[in-house]
Parts: C-alpha cells; structure tokens; sequence
C-alpha cells in the first residue's frame, strides 16, 4: 500500500516520529507517487521515471496542484534526511527512490498545467481512523493499526502523544 505518515505538520518532525520500517518506505512510495503525479500533469514520460498508483488518493491529491506535490516532495525530503540520519548514511549518499525524484526538473514541474491552484489537506489513506484533521487521522491510525510495527533506532522513540490517540482493545 502507498501512503505518507503525516503525524505533524512540522515534516522533519513528522519523519523523526516514523517507525523505521517507514523511513525508507516513505521515500520509497512517495517517490513513485511524485514521479507518477508529475507525469499525469505532462511531465515527459521516462523509463528512469516510476509510474505506478495512478489511481491512488495519494497519487490523485499530489497531482491535482503544484502545491501539494511540493507538499509532498517536502515530506519525502524529510523522510529522506532521516533514513541518512538513521542509518548513519553520509550526507552526500542519496536513496536511489529519491535520486529519481531529483533528477526531475523541477522547473518543468512548476510549469506544467495543473488542474487546480494551492494546497488542500492530503488525503486520509486511515482505514476506520478518520478525523477532522488529517493530522489526527494519521496519529489515531499510527497508535492503533501501526503498533506492531514500533521499532525507532539511534535516538529516535515512540511520539509523545501515542497514549493520547490510543484506543483501548485495539492492535
């Protein structure tokens, strides 16, 4: 499944806050979601180019404007730093997800015709754990359908507001 964690708005925070197994997923997948978004925009098509999920409500949010593929690119970025961080990589090294992700022209990206104009709130991929917020959405889903997943290396360790989204009898 694609999706993006936002557990805050502050995305190096959000990042610090992914489990491990996230960190490199959340390159991985958004990377393919950013290519894939660019691409139904009219970005030239490329074979060094990912174009999957097309159908996605992460793909079809990133897509619709500019802003929400920056957005996007943001949170990717941030994700990106924390699995250097995490995995002691050096700064130079890049993840190869992300390299594709950089080889696009950003200029091009900017110019092309994108159906709508600023950004909207992503799209709440959450399963039951719905909200008001997407931010609440994603640490209710986070707390509840992600805990087997609980694992943070270096100095990373579990967000602080975990006890508060947690719902009894749940994962």
């Amino acid at each position: 499944m694609v999706n993006a964690f936002w557990l805050d708005r502050d995305l190096d925070r959000a990042a610090r806050w992914l489990v491990d197994r996230h960190v490199s997923s959340s390159v991985f997948e958004c990377s393919m979601v950013l290519t894939t978004a660019a691409q139904l925009n009219g970005y030239p098509e490329s074979d060094a180019l990912y174009f999957t999920h097309s159908d996605h409500p992460l793909t079809r949010w990133a897509a619709r404007s500019a802003a929400n593929w920056r957005y996007l690119r943001d949170y990717t970025d941030a994700a990106h730093d924390e699995w250097r961080y995490r995995w002691d990589h050096d700064p130079a090294e890049r993840h190869g997800c992300w390299a594709t992700v950089r080889s696009v022209d950003e200029a091009v990206v900017r110019d092309l015709e994108w159906p709508a104009e600023g950004r909207d709130d992503p799209p709440q991929v959450t399963g039951e754990w719905t909200a008001d917020d997407y931010i609440d959405a994603y640490r209710y889903y986070y707390a509840n359908e992600k805990r087997h997943l609980f694992a943070w290396s270096k100095d990373r360790s579990m967000p602080p507001w975990i006890p508060e989204y947690t719902v009894d009898n749940v994962g």
